[in-house]
């Protein structure tokens, strides 16, 4: 039993230790919003999304029995938020509270099936994974915990790998096109195997600041439907009752699959990846590759040119991703010299374009307030001149397209319901000029000029997957170029009589061209991983793309007379294992066509009327501010819009043996967040009573001192408002954010509490203003190159029965670089200044003190604190399961301080400045400890303090769940 409550503690730190819920944001409070309730799922939505909302409740329904069936479970009814004011497509699903979330704006990246089919599938079978987690666990857990006991358990002991690749599996098997069947999608694990080597499992869950990893959808995929293809479909069914039946195991997950497979997680993965490199190497060995030139400098770290175009015979500009620095456009000379341009924001796939000396790309710009309510930004940058204008879309505008001289521009634009459109555009200012609606719901994808700049060439997703389309921009008539099909192909690009473009067709991504008059098909290139973005020069005799390797996609270019010219069948269906096994174990592909009509009623869904929604409860106290458990109580809820958190309950002290009762209250529907934090209860302390014994004169013959208890009733209220304002720009990170705190203490008097001890109210308020400024880093840099932090305080206590006087700060820290990369210098200052109140009492310090020392009284405080901090090695050792270490970090350091204090002198309070100091340094780890996704930051700090010829050391750790 003790061990049992120990687990209950656990599982509870590990839910609340990243905030108490998973709060993704708001959508704007103007929405009015809608809902259908079908026998499984409630689907949420803003009242202009009827029809789509109609589609994904319909699909939902569709894929409930077949996406539950492999892990034999079926779930109980779910919500499903849709947030349709986004520009970017995701999803996820999340417990405590239960609810599914999807952004259902398509990428332009997307793969033959249509986006809300593939998202409906994915993200419900993430529900089937936690759910049936949540049914089958003790029910004691479920009493004890409510909601979090699933989401604690699958977040402490199922891998990530094992919930996306699952998910993966389940996407691929009930459709035609999910990313299992995509060459591309094997692609970077299968370079690094046949390039690098397989890693150890460690780094390739975990990551590695020295490689770069896959991404664990990638790696899982792998392990799941490879143990699925050897061991059949329900083997992971086991595993998972396995974990669910037994949580107070640590190693439940490896028990179970040892069960169903004879091996651990580790030795599962090695079994599969030893498979794999035989497989792969075997199909390497019969490629046959294109002869090309590399234009792009080998490089040291994992690096990636996309979308490369010709400025001319000897220079190229492409877009450059790399694990060592932030994205840059660059121009890349014959003489092998590289010039950077422009660092972009926050950019979509398949956005970039370039045509008469400038770069056209589109940004994800998010609203100065609401995380959910995002818009098209086209930005233009002339290669000579620098940032030529740009442009915000109130709606979605995706995938410009710039004819080779500059005088024509499109795009793809998404209406509020996600019909999709091809508007022609101003090259000059982005005004929209003309639009074309796709036919039938139909998608348009990466579209491209016609050499002409009479038609545009694009690639369209429809029910039967894609074709490439022609549309003339005269007469807006589509015309269909090639049957529909479920291969990949993309960005379409005409020289001459062909229509080159990218496709899957040969297991591996390479060019094909269409001749646009007889409709022959033709393979052009052979690669040995895969290709993207096709350019060519302005002769056309030299075909210039993206070609991938284990180090990141390499500029290279083919001449004509190297190409292959295979005569292909157009659009031949690929069939890649283990997709095609586990297909087999299934129904198929479900047939999913979009209803005729409405089949569910809808009804309004209030937001008053929903804004509490109680989901988990702890026998403990959980303070979320600090991350504290108690003895207590606590009681959960999250509105299903996220827009409320509440939590209620009693805290107990165990020193004082008092409790307090708390309510805890946030609202984030209005542009202003506001905070409510009450508690009532007693609070206890104690006084040194003195007892005189006298004699028959008076006179006093012993003194008896004794402590006394006494404790007082104590309310206490804060309030606080707050407007955080989002202010980035390109690849500057900005937030502008005033805040209004009020504190209110009221004490209460009983039968023990002494006559002079304090009673009344203390009303402190606060006033803040917050700003940072701070550069995009890079996965490998341990602080931002540049930036800035200001942060103002004003706090005073104007009302109530005690002053405390006033206290106002200023402090603020600068980021710059250091002597090489990755090196980083930050400057820490400080200035506050209190004014005692008439009865000498005084507010608490708003400011840090240098390292080492402890806070004490003070009018007058300065700090500076100054830090040098570089990463030391990137080791990617591991001791077992026990820790993972990534990386060892070094930060010097030197704090200097300056205070007009506070001294008692003959029991007067006097003045009384000095200066004071500390240097020393901190070794820090980036580590992974049991194989937990997320990140830890484990060392140690030494600083000497010459003032008081002491030192100290203090041990530093962190965990940050904000990177999962």
């Amino acid at each position: 039993m003790r061990r049992f409550f120990v687990v209950i503690i656990l599982l509870v730190s590990s839910l609340t230790s990243y905030g108490q819920y998973y709060v993704n944001g708001q959508d704007p409070a103007s929405i009015h919003w809608r809902q259908i309730n079908t026998p499984n799922f409630q689907v949420i939505y803003p009242d202009d999304f009827e029809q789509k909302a109609q589609q994904v409740a319909y699909i939902l329904e569709k894929v409930y029995g077949y996406a539950s069936e492999t892990l034999q479970h079926q779930p109980r009814k779910i919500s499903v938020i849709l947030h349709t004011k986004t520009v970017h497509a995701n999803g996820f699903a999340a417990w405590a509270p239960a609810r599914v979330e999807m952004f259902p704006t398509p990428s332009q990246d997307i793969y033959p099936q249509k986006w809300l089919e593939q998202l409906a599938i994915h993200e419900f079978r993430h529900v089937v994974q936690i759910d049936k987690i949540g049914e089958e666990l003790p029910g004691i857990f479920k009493v004890i915990l409510g909601q979090q006991a699933a989401a604690a358990v699958v977040g402490a002991y199922l891998p990530f790998w094992f919930l996306e690749g699952d998910a993966v599996s389940t996407e691929t098997t009930l459709s035609h096109a999910g990313r299992g069947r995509l060459p591309s999608f094997e692609m970077p694990l299968r370079a690094q195997v046949l390039q690098k080597k397989i890693y150890s499992y460690d780094k390739a869950y975990l990551g590695s600041y020295k490689n770069f990893i896959p991404d664990h959808y990638e790696l899982g995929y792998q392990l799941v439907a490879g143990a699925r293809s050897r061991y059949g479909a329900d083997v992971w069914a086991g595993v998972l009752d396995r974990v669910a039946r037994q949580p107070l195991s640590l190693t439940a997950f490896d028990k179970g699959l040892k069960l169903a497979t004879g091996e651990n997680k580790i030795g599962l993965y090695h079994e599969i990846f030893n498979g794999l490199k035989a497989k792969w190497q075997h199909q390497d060995s019969l490629n046959e590759l294109t002869p090309v030139q590399v234009l792009s400098a080998k490089p040291k770290y994992f690096t990636s040119y996309r979308y490369p175009y010709y400025v001319n015979d000897s220079t190229v500009v492409a877009l450059k991703t790399s694990i060592d620095d932030i994205d840059r456009f660059v121009l890349l000379q014959a003489n092998g010299k590289e010039h950077k341009l422009v660092a972009p924001g926050p950019w979509f796939r398949e956005s970039v374009t370039y045509g008469n000396n400038r770069i056209y790309w589109v940004e994800q710009k998010s609203d100065v307030r609401w995380q959910h309510r995002e818009f098209s930004l086209l930005r233009v940058y002339d290669i000579n001149r620098g940032m030529a204008w740009q442009r915000r879309y109130h709606k979605k505008v995706l995938a410009p397209s710039v004819s080779r001289d500059g005088k024509h521009l499109c795009a793809v634009e998404m209406g509020s319901a996600n019909q999709s459109s091809i508007v022609l555009l101003s090259p000059e200012n982005g005004d929209i000029i003309k639009s074309f609606p796709a036919p039938d719901g139909q998608l348009f994808l990466t579209p491209s000029w016609s050499q002409d700049g009479k038609h545009i060439f694009t690639v369209v997703l429809g029910d039967r997957g894609k074709t490439l389309a022609e549309l003339d921009v005269t007469s807006g008539k589509l015309k269909t170029l090639m049957p529909y099909s479920y291969v990949e192909i993309r960005r379409p690009e005409q020289q001459g009589n062909y229509l080159f473009y990218a496709s899957a067709q040969t297991g591996i991504d390479n060019i094909f061209a269409l001749n646009l008059t007889t409709g022959e098909n033709f393979q052009v290139t052979s690669s040995r991983f895969g290709i993207r973005d096709i350019q060519f020069s302005q002769n056309g005799k030299k075909l210039l793309y993206a070609d991938y390797s284990a180090n990141g996609f390499r500029v290279v270019q083919a001449n004509e007379k190297s190409l292959l010219w295979k005569s292909s069948p157009q659009q031949e269906e690929v069939h890649l294992e283990p997709a095609q096994t586990i297909a087999r174990q299934g129904p198929g592909a479900v047939q999913l066509n979009e209803p005729d009509s409405a089949l569910y009623p809808s009804t309004k869904y209030s937001k008053l009327g929903h804004l509490f929604n109680i989901h988990s409860w702890a026998p403990v106290y959980v303070n979320t501010t600090d991350y504290t458990i108690h003895p207590g109580v606590s009681i959960m809820s999250q509105n299903k819009l996220s827009s409320m958190v509440a939590q209620f309950g009693y805290d107990y002290s165990v020193n004082d043996k008092e409790g307090k009762w708390y309510a805890n209250l946030e609202y984030e529907g209005w542009f202003p967040i506001f905070k409510l934090e009450t508690s009532f209860g007693k609070q206890k302390s104690q006084y040194y009573q003195v007892t005189n014994y006298t004699n028959q004169a008076g006179q006093v013959v012993r003194s008896d001192t004794s402590l006394v208890d006494f404790s007082w009733n104590q309310w206490n209220v804060d309030l606080n408002a707050r407007i955080p304002l989002d202010l980035s720009r390109g690849k500057w990170y900005r937030l502008l954010q005033p805040e209004a705190k009020m504190e209110f203490t009221g004490i209460q008097h009983n039968s023990t509490t002494p006559s002079q001890f304090f009673s009344g109210s203390i009303v402190p308020i606060t006033y803040r203003l917050y700003f940072h400024n701070l550069l995009r880093q890079s996965m490998r840099d341990l602080q931002p190159r540049w930036g800035q932090i200001m942060d103002v305080s004003f706090r005073h206590t104007p009302f109530g029965n005690l002053d405390y006087g006033t206290a106002w700060s200023a402090e603020g820290y600068e980021y710059l670089p250091g002597f090489f990369r990755h090196h980083g210098i930050r400057v820490y200052g400080g200035y506050q200044r209190k004014e005692l109140s008439a009865t000498g009492n005084m507010l608490s310090d708003l400011i840090l003190y240098p390292r080492g020392y402890k806070s004490f009284s003070n009018r007058q405080l300065f700090t500076l604190r100054t830090d040098y901090t570089l990463p030391l090695l990137y080791p990617d050792w591991n001791l077992g399961r026990w820790i993972y270490l990534k990386r060892i970090n070094l930060r010097g350091f030197y704090d200097y301080g300056w205070t007009e204090a506070l001294a008692s002198q003959n029991n007067q309070t006097i003045n009384y400045n000095f200066s004071f100091q500390s240097y020393g340094a901190e070794v820090t780890t980036n580590c992974h400890f049991l194989r937990f996704k997320a990140p830890a930051n484990l060392g140690v700090r030494y600083s000497y303090m010459p003032d008081l010829n002491d030192y100290r050391f203090d041990v530093l750790f962190s965990i940050n769940f904000s990177a999962l």
